[in-house]
Formats: C-alpha cells, structure tokens, sequence
C-alpha cells in the first residue's frame, strides 16, 4: 500500500496518478489506498498520521502502487476513509467513484461537497455530524441512502435529493441534538427539502428535528397525496417480527410545512 505524504502547503503527486494535498498546517497527512479482492479497481481505505493535518484533498480517478505500473480505477470510497478529519473542509470526487461507504466522510469539517452522478449508493453515516455543510445535492445516479446519511449536519439548510429512490429511510436528516446533559434537544437548521417523483414512503424519523418549511415534490399535490410517513413497529403477537405502520402526515409534520411542486430538472 502506497502512502503518500502530506507536506504544508505543497501539493504531493502520486507515481501515476495526480493526488494533491494543500495547507496542511500541523503534521503529515497519508490517505491509503487498497486494491480491491478482484485486483480491478482501489478503494480509498483510510487516513493516517495527523488527520489533522488534511484539509483539502482531490481524490484521483485512477491510481497505482508502483511507478510504470497499471493505473487502475478509484471506485470506492471506503468506510471510515475520512472519518474524524476535522480539519478536512473541501473534497473532490472523481466520475470513477460510484460508492461511498459506511462513515466515510463523518465528523469532518466538509463545507460544502459534489456527490458526482457516477456514484449510485451512500452508506450509512456517509456524512453524518459534518456540522459545517450546508447544502447537498444528492444526484439521479444514487439508487441507495442508508440511514444517517446525512444526520446531525447542524447547518445543513437546503437538501436536494434526485436519487432514484423509493423509500427515504430513517434517520437520513435527522438533526436534533442535545444542547446539556440530560434530555434537553435543539432542532437545527434543514428548512428546505426536494424530493423526487420516485419516492413512495419516508419514514417518520428522516427529517425528524428539523425547522421545516417547504417541501418541494416532483409531481407537486398529486405526487405528494401519493407519499406517506411510516414507523416500523413490532408485529403484535410476535418478538421479533415487525411490520410498517402508516402515519397521517399531520403526525409527523408540522402544520406550517408548505407543499410545493418542484421540477427536477
């Protein structure tokens, strides 16, 4: 595995591949990278030394381990690659990436991030407690949000999602966090949400904690009546089966949320 090193200010090239590195203001930065078990593509695997010391990074769309060698696709970014780099405020994907895995970027310091429309599935807590991001745009290409995703993003305030997805899971937005010990809340920041023809069902705790006031929906009021919330509770009679219970909106939603058609395009 091919380290490469993080020096303040300069930016480092990979044998093949161009990786850069800038202000790296406390110590050495190394994001790794592993070949997949089928040898065809790598998958960013991690960040060591001073995490800290990362806080931009362009990811290569292709890589390898050994000047002259074959340079081979960046297809994954894997899970916990980015985790904790608090420092780390600016990302760039490349088209090659088309999945970014469990906590991948959590607890980062991300301002603002572009999901390319190669990427078709974002693990869960993918983004989660990046506190600094304010807008997302999840593209048509993902077909896979897991819960938590973008959870506890204190500044998120505008989210646009034209996944091709059915289900919003749980806990994709959730924001409310604990402001004391004990069981004080705050709700955060999310006031705008767009969500796409394809949806069927959002589950009761995915925006859950958010101050709400427009939701926007391609197809407008006929899509929207179409949409329903849902929890999963167990199956009465049973210990370990459950089933899905259907929620009036007005049990999930505030009664100010404003219903608005929203063109994809």
């Amino acid at each position: 595995m091919k380290k490469f090193i993080c020096i303040a200010a300069v930016a480092a090239a990979a044998f093949c591949s161009a990786v850069s590195f800038s202000g790296c203001a406390t110590g050495e930065a190394y994001v790794d990278y592993t070949l997949s078990e089928d040898g065809t593509y790598y998958i960013v695997s991690g960040v060591s030394g001073d995490k800290q010391g990362l806080t931009d990074y362009k990811i290569p769309e292709t890589y390898c381990e050994e000047e002259g060698g074959e340079p081979l696709p960046v297809k994954k970014i894997g899970e916990g690659a980015f985790m904790n780099c608090s420092a780390l405020n600016s990302i760039e994907i490349p088209e090659s990436v088309t999945v970014i895995e469990r906590n991948a970027f959590s607890f980062c310091g991300l301002m603002e991030v572009t999901i390319p429309e190669s990427v078709t599935s974002i693990g869960y807590g993918a983004f989660g407690a990046c506190s600094y991001l304010t807008e997302i745009t999840i593209p048509e290409s993902v077909t896979t949000i897991e819960p938590l995703a973008f959870a506890y993003c204190t500044s998120l305030k505008k989210a646009v999602v034209k996944a091709n997805i059915t289900v919003l899971d749980g806990k994709v937005f959730y924001n409310s966090v604990a402001v004391q010990a004990g069981n004080v809340y705050t709700n955060t920041s999310l006031t705008e949400v767009y969500l796409p023809a394809t949806l069927e069902k959002i589950h009761s705790t995915a925006l859950y904690g958010n101050f709400l006031t427009d939701i926007y929906v391609a197809g407008g009021d006929e899509k929207w009546e179409s949409i329903y919330f849902y929890d999963t509770v167990l199956k009465e009679g049973t210990e370990d089966e459950y089933e899905e219970k259907k929620l009036e909106k007005s049990e999930v939603l505030s009664s100010g949320v404003k219903i608005k058609a929203w063109n994809l395009e």
